[in-house]
């Protein structure tokens, strides 16, 4: 009895213990997080990567010296900023704001650039004071080229709707910086997948650009813009005429009447083979080795989108002694 009522003791002080500590233990991690919450003024150290615009440099250079500045924060993002590797901040300045010292070496007073470090801090540090008077940076002189951005699709259009004109790009070219050589390899920039599906109607946005490795762009994001419109499909005879003939010539064309088919933006005007012009060139026959060629559609009413006629090729016989044209 007296053994059982021994241990029934010991077991209950155990309990009793690890509830102190569990106890001891939530109310560290209450009281943490509570000073956490708090905010407090402290001195925070940066490494800092300036963007500049400076002619026939890189766009950008890492800082040779530490930025340091007093500021009210709160106690998460002190921890975050004291653990790990110094953080960096990304500040960008006008080419005004930065001094040449020599060489590849650019000075900038912290003052002169407070607002941009304020923008770069992104509201996380109340900024109160900057301790560093003047960063400097080392900007590599670099080549330029200016290059066309192409745009890469993956558009699905809704059933009797298609694009009419191209794709706009604003800008729809941009300069890259880097070494010669390897500027040399490129002669455009991509656009991320602009993609759409069961489009109606005219689409616009933003794309990034597609970043290409040890490149730096003047844009890093182009606005794209693309009018989209309801179609119809039509067909009708349209008779082939033949133009340039000089005079004692004539140019026959086998088959005289082609079938044109089109697509043109949908309305309720009516178009007949009259508001069309099909022909061939006698300056263009004569040149050609064999007699086949390719009718060109010289009128068309507005509207039009796309043809196409068949046959493809017409014959053309030449004979003297016509009247001509």
């Amino acid at each position: 009895m007296i053994s059982e009522t021994g241990n029934n003791s010991k077991e209950k002080d155990r309990k009793e213990w690890l509830l102190l500590l569990l106890s001891i233990l939530l109310a560290f991690i209450i009281w943490l997080l509570h000073s956490l919450s708090l905010e407090y003024s402290v001195f925070f150290e940066y490494n800092v990567v300036l963007s500049s615009s400076l002619e026939s440099r890189a766009r950008s250079a890492g800082s040779e010296d530490v930025l340091i500045v007093r500021g009210r924060s709160e106690g998460y993002y002190i921890l975050r900023q004291r653990i790990g590797r110094r953080k960096v901040l990304r500040v960008s300045a006008p080419a005004s704001a930065l001094v040449h010292k020599g060489g590849d070496t650019f000075s900038v007073s912290c003052e002169s650039i407070k607002s941009n470090i304020v923008e770069a801090l992104g509201g996380n540090v109340d900024l109160e004071f900057i301790v560093s008077d003047s960063l400097d940076f080392a900007f590599p002189r670099i080549s330029s080229k200016r290059v066309p951005v192409a745009p890469r699709t993956s558009i699905v259009f809704d059933g009797q709707y298609m694009r009419l004109g191209r794709m706009e790009l604003r800008p729809d070219s941009v300069d890259i910086y880097g070494d010669a050589r390897l500027l040399e390899t490129i002669d455009s920039v991509m656009t991320e997948t602009i993609s759409a599906t069961g489009v109606r109607g005219p689409i616009q946005g933003i794309s990034p650009l597609v970043p290409i490795r040890r490149v730096e762009f003047s844009e890093k994001d182009v606005f794209y813009s693309l009018n989209v419109v309801r179609y119809i499909e039509e067909s009708m005879d349209v008779p082939v005429r033949a133009v340039g003939v000089p005079a004692g010539k004539d140019l026959i064309v086998l088959p005289s009447t082609v079938r044109l088919t089109f697509r043109r933006v949908f309305s309720s005007t009516q178009y007949t083979q009259d508001n069309f012009m099909l022909v061939v060139d006698y300056a263009d026959f004569i040149n050609t080795i064999d007699s086949e060629m390719v009718p060109r559609l010289v009128s068309r009413p507005e509207g039009i989108i796309s043809w196409e006629i068949s046959p493809r090729y017409v014959d053309c016989v030449l004979l003297d002694g016509g009247e001509g044209q």
